[in-house]
């Protein structure tokens, strides 16, 4: 694997919340999602060009959850609530900036790009030539972001023991599926060991 230039690469940290984990049961937790923190918090100590997190941040009633329009998922990081905080421990004073997204009721956000389309220019505009990607969930949110920043040019990783990913088969977002699409459109599924980080 080629190495990645940190003086022109970010790192994104997607939707690394409470709802998403054991913390709240009740919500949509991804299996492993707690321990994911340890890999996190290695990938920030890195001193990347950007570092960027993205956030759910739902309205009580939004399209996407149950009783509503679209009735996927039950309720969860719901604006102010305990789901929509970062896991604890969680190295978050690393970020450079947090995007909230799935914050419109009538519009479904699973990636950054969709609710701040002007991300790529942004980051183009930064200097920044590679992104790599990790988070909750690897299948979901995290390959949405993933595609849509690799479809605008950038090189993309996706750390997959630094992510956790979870079938949802009502919305065909399956593990397998995403990531054999993700591999044709170039994105490329490392490990923490298989990363080459370059710091000159």
């Amino acid at each position: 694997m080629d190495a990645v230039p940190l003086s022109s690469a970010a790192l994104l940290v997607v939707d690394v919340q409470c709802g998403f984990s054991e913390l709240c049961p009740a919500e949509l937790p991804v299996p492993g999602a707690l321990g994911l923190v340890p890999a996190i918090n290695q990938l920030l100590e890195w001193p990347w060009k950007r570092i960027d997190a993205t956030m759910d941040w739902h309205p009580a009633n939004h399209r996407s959850f149950l009783g509503q329009r679209d009735a996927l998922y039950p309720p969860h990081c719901v604006q102010g609530t305990p789901g929509a905080e970062f896991l604890p421990g969680l190295h978050t004073a690393r970020f450079h900036t947090i995007w909230r997204k799935g914050f419109d009721p009538a519009f479904e956000a699973y990636a950054v790009t969709a609710q701040h389309p002007g991300l790529a220019a942004f980051y183009r505009a930064s200097g920044i030539t590679t992104v790599v990607v990790c988070g909750i969930a690897t299948n979901i949110c995290c390959y949405f972001a993933a595609r849509d920043l690799r479809q605008a040019g950038f090189r993309i990783l996706l750390v997959e023991d630094a992510s956790a990913g979870i079938d949802i088969p009502a919305a065909d977002l399956l593990q397998t599926k995403t990531r054999e699409e993700g591999q044709r459109l170039g994105i490329e599924y490392v490990t923490l060991r298989e990363l080459r980080l370059e710091t000159h």
